[in-house]
């Protein structure tokens, strides 16, 4: 039988299976599960758990990055997004991006991106405040040229989503506090979303 995962679980255990266990990619992973990279195209042939875990096996022998997730927006059982370091095997302390659909408690669609400026100094952690879902999706409906439905976190006052410029892809994660936006990160790609 399938496990299904609380969306909870799934920023540590995503993180987990990039650092040292690629088998997690079959707890993860939809069979037809689909990722996506803002900065590289290594991941848009991959589909399911099977080519995720050979890719990922791969990925860690030969750049050994450790990742950590920092400020998580889980949207119900349907999307969440998170943010997080990744620190290569130089030192060097980098902030990123994902952004995932889920379908039966697994991960259908990600679309993950590093930033290009390093680690950001944005806060970590929850908002503050009482908006609800509706209400922290119309706070961020102008930020950004977004592309599909937001992620929002009513318990976490957090929303994220996915954007197009047109030229090139991001993720965005909005924290408020007593009902304005209090941090972004904004973590542009360079590459066009599928």
């Amino acid at each position: 039988m399938a496990e299904n995962l609380n969306p909870e679980e799934i920023p540590a255990l995503w993180c987990r299976m990039w650092n040292e266990d690629a088998a997690l990619a079959h707890r993860l992973l939809t069979d037809d599960g689909r990722q996506w990279s803002g900065a590289k195209p290594g991941l848009d042939p991959l589909v399911g758990p099977a080519d995720a875990e050979a890719f990922i096996a791969k990925y860690q022998q030969d750049v050994g990055n450790r990742f950590v997730p920092r400020t998580l927006v889980v949207d119900g059982a349907d999307r969440l997004a998170f943010t997080w370091d990744v620190t290569r095997r130089d030192g060097v302390v980098i902030t990123g991006a994902d952004m995932f659909v889920l379908a039966g408690g697994k991960v259908a669609r990600n679309w993950t991106i590093p930033s290009p400026d390093g680690r950001s100094a944005v806060g970590d952690g929850p908002g503050a405040g009482s908006l609800d879902r509706d209400e922290l999706i119309a706070l961020a409906k102008n930020a950004h040229p977004w592309r599909g439905e937001l992620a929002a976190d009513p318990a976490r006052q957090t929303v994220a989503g996915v954007w197009s410029d047109g030229v090139r892809g991001g993720i965005s994660v909005l924290v408020a506090v007593d009902g304005r936006a209090d941090r972004e990160w904004v973590v542009p790609g360079t590459r066009r979303l599928p």
